[in-house]
C-alpha cells in the first residue's frame, strides 16, 4: 500500500514554520515544482484574518520555493474568496506587499472574476445530478499547492488543505451545490455531510492540489470555520500528499483521520494516504504539537457521514 511523508515544524514563527516544514520533505516537493505555480490560500472571509490564509504562510511557501533549483516563471496567488468588491481580501490581508518584496512576478488573481471554466457533475442530496463548474487557470496549472488554516467546520469537521483547494476555487453560484442542497438555508446534517464528503473526493479527481501546506501557528477551533476562537499550536505541516498533510494537522487537532469522511475515502480508493500508520511524520512529532481542539456543536451529526446510498456516487 502507498506511504507517504509529511514535515511538521514549529519554528520562531508562522513564515519559518511553513519553511521548515516544506525543508523536512525537501525530496518529495522539488520533482513537483514548475514554470508555473499557483498558490491558493484561503479566504473564507476579507474580514477576520484568523479565518484566512496568513500573508507570513505566503511568504515561507515562497521562500522555500526560491531556495530550490525550480525557480517558477510566475506565481499566481488565486482564490476565489467571500468579499464586498474583488480584490478586497488581497487588499486587507496586504497581499500586495509579496508583490514588491520578491524579485519574481507574483499575480494576484480572484477566481470570482475568471470567465473560463470546466464542467464536471456532482450530486445533490437525493441523488439529483448537477453541473459545477471549476477555474482552467487552476486545472492548467503544472503546479498547484494549497496554503490552509487549521480549523474546524460545520459540517466536514475539520476544513484543511484539500477542501480549501476545491471550496474556493469553484464558481461562486455552485459551492452551496456541494452541500447538496439548493441554498444554505435547506442544509440538513447528516445528509449534508455525506453528500459533501463524496461530493468533495469526487472533485479531488481534478483539484487535487500538487502540494499542500497547512499552517497551524494560530488555529481555529469551536464553530468553525469562522470565528475567534484561536488555539495557539504554534505548527505547520506539508507534504506531497495532500491527504496525508491533512490527515496529520487532523491528529495534532485532536481527531482521528480516518474518521472523517474524505480522509476515509481517499485512502481506500488509493488517491491518497489518510491512514496514520502509512505517515512518517519527520522533525518534530504530533503529541509534541497536539491540541485538543475544541469541535463543532454539531460534531456528532458530521460524522454520520456514512451512507451507502450517498456513496453509489464515489468516483
Amino acid at each position: 500500500m502507498d506511504t507517504a511523508r509529511v514535515g511538521l515544524a514549529r519554528a520562531e514563527n508562522r513564515r519559518a514554520n511553513v519553511r521548515q516544514a516544506l525543508e523536512l520533505v525537501r525530496e518529495d516537493i522539488e520533482p513537483k515544482l514548475a514554470e508555473q505555480i499557483v498558490l491558493k490560500p484561503n479566504f473564507l472571509t476579507s474580514k477576520n484574518q484568523l479565518a484566512s490564509t496568513h500573508p507570513d504562510a505566503m511568504r515561507g511557501a515562497i521562500d522555500f520555493i526560491l531556495s530550490t533549483p525550480t525557480r517558477p516563471d510566475e506565481i499566481i496567488i488565486a482564490e476565489g474568496g467571500n468579499e464586498d468588491y474583488s480584490g478586497e481580501a488581497f487588499e486587507k490581508f496586504e497581499y500586495a506587499k509579496l508583490q514588491e518584496e520578491y524579485n519574481l512576478p507574483i499575480r494576484l488573481v480572484d477566481i470570482n472574476q475568471e470567465t473560463e471554466w470546466e464542467q464536471t457533475t456532482i450530486h445533490m442530496a437525493g441523488g439529483v445530478e448537477t453541473i459545477v463548474r471549476m477555474p482552467k487557470i487552476v486545472l492548467d496549472c503544472p503546479c498547484t499547492i494549497s496554503v490552509a488554516v487549521a480549523k474546524t467546520h460545520d459540517v466536514c469537521v475539520v476544513t484543511l488543505a484539500q477542501k480549501n483547494m476545491i471550496m474556493g476555487t469553484l464558481h461562486k453560484d455552485d459551492r452551496i451545490k456541494m452541500h447538496g442542497y439548493p441554498s444554505h438555508d435547506e442544509r440538513i446534517l447528516p445528509s449534508e455531510a455525506q453528500v459533501l464528503n463524496v461530493n468533495l473526493i469526487r472533485l479531488a479527481q481534478y483539484l487535487k492540489p500538487d502540494i499542500g501546506i497547512v499552517d497551524g501557528t494560530q488555529g481555529l477551533q469551536g464553530n468553525g470555520p469562522g470565528g475567534t476562537d484561536v488555539v495557539e499550536m504554534g505548527a505547520a505541516a506539508a507534504s506531497a500528499d495532500v491527504f496525508a498533510v491533512d490527515a496529520v494537522m487532523a491528529k495534532a487537532m485532536g481527531f482521528e483521520p480516518m474518521e472523517l469522511g474524505l480522509l476515509h475515502y481517499a485512502d481506500t480508493l488509493g488517491m491518497g494516504v489518510g491512514d496514520l500508520e502509512r505517515i512518517e511524520v519527520l522533525g518534530t512529532q504530533i503529541a509534541d504539537v497536539a491540541q485538543s481542539f475544541k469541535p463543532h456543536e454539531d460534531t456528532d451529526k458530521q460524522l454520520l457521514w456514512r451512507e451507502p446510498a450517498v456513496e453509489q456516487f464515489l468516483p
